[in-house]
């Protein structure tokens, strides 16, 4: 779930400038295989996914010779370097990530994930990433002002922003494609990212950086245990410092970790599903310290924690507010009344672990990937923990218990209206205007297409002329958190397709969660049952 709130949620708007279009496929792959020969072979063809091949059993590539041959295999525009920001353990091997870096700048949205065995031979990798630009050198900066006060009028214009501040943070490749505009093409233009930003709301406005200071596209800056949960008891909230759970904040502090069960009986629920949560992530995933992860430190001699109120109002909704969610501009979660459930709560918390891990955009393909993500792992925590209301007719169920009732069906999305096979009956049209109006593209219809996925994987189950044999919780989890460690920011289908099949590989080949060969082929035909 998302806030329609007057805190303006905001969603990515359409990208303005135009740039060229090239043949390349945005989101590509690779795939390590072992071959007789003491060799190695790139392959590419135009639109399709690429694939770098190792041809020798005993070939070993430590990790910055694979970085080394990233501009090459993906195609990728010349001076390219890739710098690592992420090096985590996966099973007895190794999951890196990095972003592209022209001339000393990012490119905007760019990311290759990529799973090593336990040598450091490279199993495969995927991402996305520029494959030109419109300079071979950055600019020297112009005058940030005036990049500043086109970032400002787009903000009182575009999402309605007004009375604002506008200061430019970084200095960035700007290529439509991994916007997620992919008619824009993957060609990288010098940009500005510029944070608007008012006692409401804050987003990023992406300014050109030479001519006029042409808007390019806007985007929300919307992720040991150490739980904070306050209660706001129907305040309303008019500024994000009125969501914030802290000591000292206007939502009063309920209880923190170690203390006493409070009288407030959604204080206690969130206490508790945080607790859930965070050891479902522990026991299922390598992600690490749920509360490293996503939590926040306020100053307030909590430390970091994970936060969140619960009884919130929100100005320019009714009260009782009958919504929740999580906040990246407070790094907290927000809950209305009732509606404080164990798979809303894991739901929630993983749009935190989502941003921090590997952006999905929200919006579009994108946005349904990043909401079904959300809801694999709220349901899987649901799942596992044993609470009451886990009966075999509420299996798969998003929202029972709670004040709004059951709000998906995962096992049967067209139950609810989402599709169930991709492009099928009840898909929502993306759009080049995502915006609240359409849903962001329909993030919260399409996302039917991976629930119905991730319900297949799971459980198994026969499914549009595929027999699928489950591969229970906790392999379907760790399963899922490498996808998620490989996916793309600009995500779609397609690139959800390839990173569950290398996700599957990696996982068989570092040994994690005993996946097998035979697991990856019910991945497969469930991916064939959906249509992806």
């Amino acid at each position: 779930m998302r806030s329609t709130s007057g805190l303006k949620r905001l969603g990515t708007m359409c990208a303005v400038g135009a740039l060229a279009t090239v043949g390349l496929s945005v989101n590509t792959a690779w795939a390590g295989q072992n071959n007789p020969d003491d060799s190695q072979a790139f392959t590419s063809k135009s639109g399709q996914a690429e694939s770098f091949v190792f041809k020798s059993k005993s070939h070993r590539v430590d990790r910055n010779t694979v970085s080394g041959m990233l501009e090459e295999s993906f195609g990728s525009a010349p001076g390219s370097q890739f710098k690592q920001v992420r090096d985590q353990q996966l099973g007895a091997g190794h999951l890196a990530r990095f972003v592209q870096v022209i001339d000393g700048h990012e490119v905007a949205g760019s990311s290759i994930a990529q799973t090593l065995d336990k040598d450091g031979a490279l199993i495969q990798a995927m991402g996305s990433v520029a494959t030109g630009t419109t300079s071979a050198t950055f600019p020297q900066q112009r005058d940030l002002a005036k990049g500043e006060k086109a970032a400002k009028e787009a903000a009182a214009t575009q999402v309605k922003l007004p009375a604002s501040k506008a200061k430019v943070t970084k200095t960035v490749w700007y290529a439509p494609a991994l916007a997620g505009f992919p008619e824009g093409g993957t060609v990288g233009q010098p940009a500005y990212e510029v944070v608007v930003s008012n006692k409401d709301a804050s987003f990023t406005v992406t300014v050109a950086a030479t001519g006029a200071p042409t808007v390019l596209a806007t985007a929300t800056n919307t992720h040991e245990l150490n739980r904070a949960v306050c209660d706001a008891n129907r305040n309303s909230g008019v500024t994000y410092d009125d969501l914030k759970c802290g000591v000292g904040t206007k939502n009063v502090l309920k209880r923190k970790e170690g203390q006493a069960a409070s009288t407030v009986a959604d204080v206690n629920a969130v206490y508790n599903f945080f607790g859930d949560t965070s050891s479902f992530y522990a026991a299922n995933t390598n992600a690490g310290d749920l509360t490293t992860l996503v939590g926040a430190n306020y100053s307030d001699g909590l430390g970091t924690a994970i936060r969140g109120s619960v009884r919130q109002c929100v100005s320019g909704d009714a009260c009782p507010y009958t919504n929740a969610f999580w906040s990246d501009e407070i790094s907290a979660m927000v809950y209305g009344e009732g509606v404080t459930t164990d798979d809303v709560t894991g739901h929630e918390l993983t749009h935190g672990v989502t941003s921090r891990t590997n952006g999905l955009q929200y919006q579009n393909e994108a946005g349904a990937i990043n909401e079904s993500m959300s809801d694999v792992f709220g349901e899987l925590t649901d799942i596992s923990n044993g609470s009451a209301d886990d009966t075999a007719a509420n299996r798969w169920k998003m929202g029972e218990g709670s004040s709004l009732g059951v709000i998906r069906d995962m096992k049967s999305p067209k139950n609810y209206q989402q599709p169930e096979i991709y492009k099928g009956t009840y898909w929502h049209a993306t759009s080049t205007n995502p915006n609240q109006n359409n849903d962001y593209g329909g993030v919260h219809t399409n996302s039917g297409v991976g629930n119905k996925l991730a319900y297949l994987i799971t459980d198994g189950a026969t499914f549009n002329g595929q027999t699928i044999t489950g591969l229970g919780v906790h392999k379907a989890a760790e399963l899922y958190w490498t996808t998620q460690t490989l996916l793309p920011s600009n995500a779609t289908y397609a690139s959800l397709k390839s990173a569950l099949k290398q996700a599957c590989t990696a996982n068989v080949t570092n040994g994690v969660a005993g996946t097998t060969t035979a697991d990856c082929t019910q991945v497969n035909n469930a991916i064939t049952s959906v249509g992806i």
